[in-house]
């Protein structure tokens, strides 16, 4: 038998489609060559191909310092998110569903608030606090944009454990903490691994509420790159830019890979124990 025909509409529908993701994605493939020019100038072909961009990125002190900075903040705001959500997750669990329901919007209203609201209202309190131009007062914030992933993550994966397997435990003898730990925990490990990668790369690519809580002395990638973007023009610039999307890539993929396999091993659960039925 053969398969469906497609119709015209649908191959239509289908060529739109991959032209706006090409458009999409042209200015971001455009600047990984751009990033192998040895001339000091902005050249989509190179017309000296050379690393010599790159050697200047990490052997200067200026940019090296801000790359290592967004690091430490981004792994600092990944540990804040991924505790802060797992048990946000937890809680939210354990309600009933119409106050769940109520919980989880609350959680999730950092993604839908504008960050530009967020980042206003964050200054405000922050410099009260006196913790504007800190690393922990970024950290802190992008935590909170990054929350509402680690609890969507997390969540997902706890209606799918069984709760015959805490009940179990519990009828053996074992205390909440011990069912939690060798029980719970073990089944949310790669929920904790995605959530923690992915509240990773939330951080490392956040711009506007680094802009202002950033002081002269505490910038981070993006904005760095976004203040040399204004007031300088660098053949630099697409060597960093190249960097930024390599990180994203390699955050994002293995995420996508660990919930594609958990969703895998989900559906396992569910085959098995239909088939059991």
């Amino acid at each position: 038998m053969t398969g469906p025909v497609k119709r015209p509409a649908d191959l239509l529908l289908a060529l739109v489609g991959c032209l706006v993701i090409g458009f999409l994605l042209l200015p971001v493939v455009v600047v990984v060559p751009m990033s192998f020019n040895g001339a000091p100038l902005f050249e989509i072909i190179p017309s000296r191909p050379s690393l010599v961009q790159y050697e200047r990125l990490f052997t200067s002190p200026e940019w090296f310092d801000v790359l290592w900075r967004s690091v430490r903040v981004a792994a600092l705001a990944m540990a804040i998110a991924t505790v802060t959500g797992t048990l946000a997750a937890l809680g939210t669990m354990r309600l009933g569903t119409k106050s769940r329901s109520v919980v989880e919007a609350l959680l999730i209203s950092p993604q839908i608030v504008p960050s530009i609201v967020i980042a206003a209202s964050a200054y405000y309190v922050f410099a009260m606090a006196g913790l504007i131009g800190s690393m922990a007062g970024i950290a802190i914030m992008h935590a909170v944009l990054a929350v509402p992933f680690v609890v969507i993550l997390v969540l997902s994966r706890l209606e799918s454990i069984d709760p015959a397997l805490a009940q179990a435990s519990a009828s053996l003898g074992a205390s909440p903490f011990h069912t939690f730990r060798l029980i719970t925990v073990p089944q949310l490990r790669l929920a904790f691994v995605a959530s923690g990668v992915l509240a990773f790369h939330v951080s490392f690519d956040e711009v506007v509420l680094a802009l202002f809580l950033s002081g002269a002395r505490t910038k981070t990638l993006p904005v760095k790159l976004w203040d040399s973007i204004l007031f300088e023009v660098s053949p630099l610039l697409p060597a960093i830019s190249t960097v930024v999307i390599v990180a994203s890539v390699l955050i994002v993929v293995p995420t996508m890979w660990l919930q594609n396999r958990s969703g895998r091993a989900k559906g396992g659960r569910r085959k098995g124990s239909e088939s059991t039925v």
